[in-house]
């Protein structure tokens, strides 16, 4: 949410210093995410919500929050209180989905006016919406400043009477801005007229019913809806507006009434407006006044802070609370009977008792006394509880996953990487620049449905575009010395996982761009590449004792289409691929438009790297008898790698042949001009067992070099004379 310094300040005296409204904000649960200065000097917010804080999606809803901790009282915006009595178009509630609706008549009597004053607009503007018509910025300026969403029909467009139901099987809606109309699923709760359907509840309003510049009559719906209907029919069409992202956390179903009189004030004193009878009040909700019993001795010892009964009154007054004095002096009061859970309870338990009433805005979130001990907390503040580690007799040792992951870090960290935090979503736009081919893993996403920020659309599958993303930011602050890890999780779509929805894969990434090391005086370093990579993967493999190798691109792994063809390799565990590691694909830097810069990423699936039995390397005494070397070169063509003829050399050698390594390599033409390669591998024998003579070594280097030619002559590989 997006919210003014200066609007904010017309509920209640908030701190003049961002740093310190900042502080105040994040210290009672709205995370400020963005905070700058606006050319007219003041302040706007970006504001993270609690997921299940509905009442937090307003101005009054933060001040309470504020209030509750500063002390003092909220000022709200003037009202016009409403006559209730017979609706101006008859009213029928048909589901149980409806907890309370009323409809309000209004006529436009002066056309010399028609919009709201730039006070009022204020707050519109801030949330990024564009002021449409006095109807419409009214009803939008009443959700921002209440939290309350009410909705503006043109009344000549209305035929017979409302009802609020559910739809009927092939029942159909043209939503607001929708291009046509859209089939609603069975069970949708709606408003409907005689003919045809006018909203769906909670989530958006209907075209054939939608106030324009001719519109003379209006009839203002403000009501209260079932969470969950709102939420699953909100999901089910794909749409997201501000009023679902209210009514599927919950409204409050006091407040339709406190919504349209906010409305009403709005259109009299600002547009033009006149109110026409009175407003019909049509529902079952009734107040089931929730009383929590809260034991003070209790709170003040789970908080550690000396509390009592008239301080516990005075800080959840502030959010809306009610408290009653301590048993005995509540007993016999009508007003505060005693629950019928403590009705068989013995006296000494009710001793220092009092009893706490549930407001209505918050009866979807606090249940138990446990809801009230976090409030109380969030009103003294965290920072003021008292900070220390519980009492422990015995500790117990970091487990062999926690040691291995601890060490990878500090390898990293010594290889100049710095660990970082990503989020675990991002931005379809972002994951849209990846050339993917269709039907690759990545292109597959679990998608949230209900993102207030279009950067939240997608949990990511792959922690590269994020990754990317970073490079080409500091590059672009002439930043180019770069290196990054993170361990984190990838979510992959897959029904059959246990919670039905995704599989979770723990990865460690990391990316690099720029010099090997920093640059000194004497020596400025070489460009990192894989073979950088390779020598952090061969650093693990040591130190953790694992057989981890690199090897030849796995194609099957899923960040492999992303990696340069000819400049990566895969990461092995025991010769099964757990990773993969490379040049960035030049399509992909493209994308990310990053020029002149060729990033190096590693990617390792972290629960084998961390999981897997170690292999703990044995001394063995060095031999009495000199190792055998040898030296073979072949020319090789275009496509064909270094690294298969390596590991063919290696499957058909004896097992006296110890290691195979490339030493150097020509590249060159042929007669027609074609690019050829020589490569130089050295073969080291073992002679550990016992010694070999010239001749055994010779007829071995033969047999090699025949393995060689029959598995590669057909593709041009031969023997350098």
């Amino acid at each position: 949410m997006k919210i003014r310094h200066s609007v904010l300040c017309r509920y209640l005296e908030a701190p003049d210093d961002p740093r310190q409204l900042r502080d105040l904000l994040d210290d009672t649960g709205l995370e400020v995410k963005r905070l700058d200065r606006l050319p007219d000097g003041d302040l706007a917010l970006a504001l993270e919500l609690l997921a299940n804080r509905g009442d937090h999606h307003c101005y009054a809803g933060i001040a309470r929050e504020l209030a509750g901790r500063l002390g003092g009282s909220v000022q709200l915006p003037p009202i016009l209180p409403l006559s209730v009595g017979e609706s101006p178009v008859p009213v029928h509630v048909e589901t149980d989905g409806c907890l309370r609706y009323t409809a309000t008549l209004f006529e436009r009597t002066d056309p010399g006016l028609g919009t709201l004053s730039p006070q009022s607009l204020a707050p519109i503007l801030a949330a990024e919406q564009s002021p449409v018509s006095a109807p419409v910025d009214a009803t939008n300026l009443s959700n921002l400043e209440f939290g309350q969403p009410t909705h503006a029909f043109d009344a000549d467009k209305i035929e017979g009477a409302l009802r609020v139901r559910s739809s009927r099987p092939g029942e159909q809606a043209w939503p607001l801005f929708a291009p046509e109309p859209v089939e609603l699923p069975t069970g949708t709760l709606i408003i409907a007229d005689d003919v045809k359907v006018l909203g769906i509840a909670g989530v958006i309003g209907c075209e054939e019913c939608k106030t324009t510049d001719q519109t003379r009559r209006v009839l203002l719906e403000s009501a209260a809806f079932d969470p969950v209907r709102v939420r699953k029919a909100a999901r089910a069409l794909n749409l997201h507006t501000d009023a679902s992202a209210r009514f599927e956390r919950g409204s409050d179903p006091s407040a339709p009434l406190i919504g349209a009189g906010r409305v009403a004030w709005l259109l009299v004193h600002e547009a033009g407006w006149s109110l026409r009878g009175t407003t019909g009040d049509v529902g079952r909700w009734v107040n089931p006044r929730r009383q929590i019993p809260l034991s003070v001795p209790a709170a003040a010892s789970f908080l550690e802070y000396p509390l009592h009964a008239q301080e516990i009154a005075d800080r959840l007054g502030r959010y809306g609370f009610r408290v009653s004095g301590q048993w005995p002096d509540w007993q016999g009061d009508e007003s505060w009977p005693l629950p019928a859970a403590l009705h068989d309870a013995p006296r000494e338990k009710l001793r220092n008792l009092v009893l706490v009433e549930v407001p209505p805005h918050r009866l979807w979130d606090v249940e138990d006394a446990a809801d009230l001990y976090e409030e109380l907390a969030r009103s003294i503040g965290y920072n003021e509880t008292p900070e220390h580690l519980p009492p422990v007799e015995l500790g117990s040792l970091p487990s062999l996953p926690e040691q291995r992951k601890l060490l990878t870090s500090q390898i990293l960290v010594g290889h100049g990487f710095y660990e970082v935090v990503v989020d675990g979503f991002h931005a379809r736009e972002l994951v849209e620049r990846l050339p993917l081919p269709l039907g690759h893993p990545l292109a597959a996403h679990v998608q949230t449905l209900n993102a207030l920020d279009r950067g939240y659309g997608l949990l990511k599958n792959s922690p590269l575009p994020q990754a990317l993303e970073g490079v080409a930011t500091n590059l672009n602050l002439r930043l180019s010395q770069i290196k990054a890890f993170e361990w984190t999780r990838t979510f992959h779509p897959d029904k059959t996982a246990p919670n039905g929805v995704c599989r979770e894969t723990p990865v460690l990434w990391a990316i690099a761009c720029g010099a090997d090391r920093e640059p000194g005086w004497a020596d400025k370093g070489r460009a990192v590449d894989a073979w950088t990579l390779k020598g952090i993967v061969q650093n693990l493999a040591i130190d953790l004792h694992l057989p981890l190798t690199v090897g030849p691109p796995d194609p099957d792994y899923p960040v492999a289409a992303l990696l340069h063809p000819g400049r990566s390799a895969s990461v092995r565990l025991g010769g099964v691929p757990i990773g993969a590691l490379g040049e960035v694909h030049p399509g992909v830097l493209g994308a990310f438009r990053i020029k002149r810069a060729r990033p190096v990423y590693l990617e390792i699936q972290s629960e084998p790297l961390l999981g897997a039995p170690s292999e703990r390397l044995t001394y063995r005494p060095p031999s009495t008898n000199q190792p055998i070397e040898r030296s073979l070169a072949f020319t090789l063509p275009h496509r064909v790698r270094a690294g298969e003829i390596a590991q063919t050399l290696t499957h058909a050698g004896p097992s006296w042949l110890a290691r195979v390594d490339v030493t150097d390599l020509y590249a060159h033409r042929d007669e027609e001009g074609a690019p050829l390669r020589t490569i130089t591998f050295a073969l080291r024998f073992d002679t550990d067992q016992a010694a070999r003579t010239g001749d055994e070594v010779n007829q071995t280097c033969d047999a090699l070099i025949a393995a060689v030619q029959e598995r590669w002559g057909d593709r041009g590989v031969r023997l350098r004379e």
